[in-house]
């Protein structure tokens, strides 16, 4: 049985009264996280990487155009914070070394997992969204680069994973699918803290081994 279906029904939530302020009773950053390995390379959450209806700073509307979330006073259209891949029901790797500082179950958007990286740089935050996580694995478990944490959760035509990537130590926006363009008042704009997840991941991966030639020593008189 998925660990979602074991929890109450209480942290059921849907992701559109997420969105404004996170919800009382979620799973989030325990008091004391765990010492988790330092989060030198990144790499993708699953084997391939090719996008399903939303990219970094689209729309936020579902693939038949209706938009999730617009702004009361202008009508525009909140921009999306991560990237949607298509994928089927499959098994979600750990984008880099870190620890698992939130989860929420959402009755709609299935699960949502968060995790913490200490890189060289700074705290990045990588979120999951419509994904089951695996048994063993909740707030406070650390996991290593490539690790299977969790699988795609079955939305049936809308199967996907959203990934992001969040620059920053954990808040509740954090869980941010999607924020407000510059005209909307009252919300951090787009992109705040999130980056082009893609463009990050590319940016930190483990760098490919040099290309050696090997040469040819030529004898006197050889052509």
């Amino acid at each position: 049985m998925h660990l979602a279906a074991r929890l109450p029904a209480a942290i059921a939530i849907s992701l559109i009264a997420l969105l404004p302020a996170p919800a009382a009773d979620t799973h989030a950053i325990p008091q004391a996280v765990p010492a988790a390995a330092r989060a030198d390379y990144f790499q993708f959450p699953l084997p391939t990487w090719s996008k399903h209806c939303l990219g970094f700073g689209s729309q936020w509307r579902l693939c038949d155009g209706t938009p999730l979330r617009t702004c009361p006073s202008t009508g525009a259209v909140w921009l999306h914070t991560g990237f949607d891949v298509t994928t089927g029901i499959q098994p979600v790797r750990a984008a880099a070394n870190g620890v698992i500082v939130g989860y929420l179950v959402d009755p709609t958007f299935k699960g949502g997992v968060l995790i913490r990286h200490q890189t060289a740089t700074g705290i990045v935050i990588t979120q999951y969204w419509h994904v089951w996580p695996r048994p063993g694995f909740s707030v406070g478990t650390p996991v290593s680069r490539g690790q299977v944490f969790a699988d795609v959760a079955n939305m049936g035509s809308r199967t996907h994973l959203h990934f992001a990537v969040f620059r920053g130590d954990m808040q509740s926006l954090a869980w941010r699918g999607a924020l407000p363009p510059a005209p909307c008042a009252g919300d951090p704009a787009f992109p705040y803290h999130f980056v082009d997840p893609t463009l990050f991941v590319l940016a930190n991966q483990v760098p490919a081994p040099p290309v050696r030639i090997k040469g040819h020593c030529h004898l006197d008189g050889e052509l």
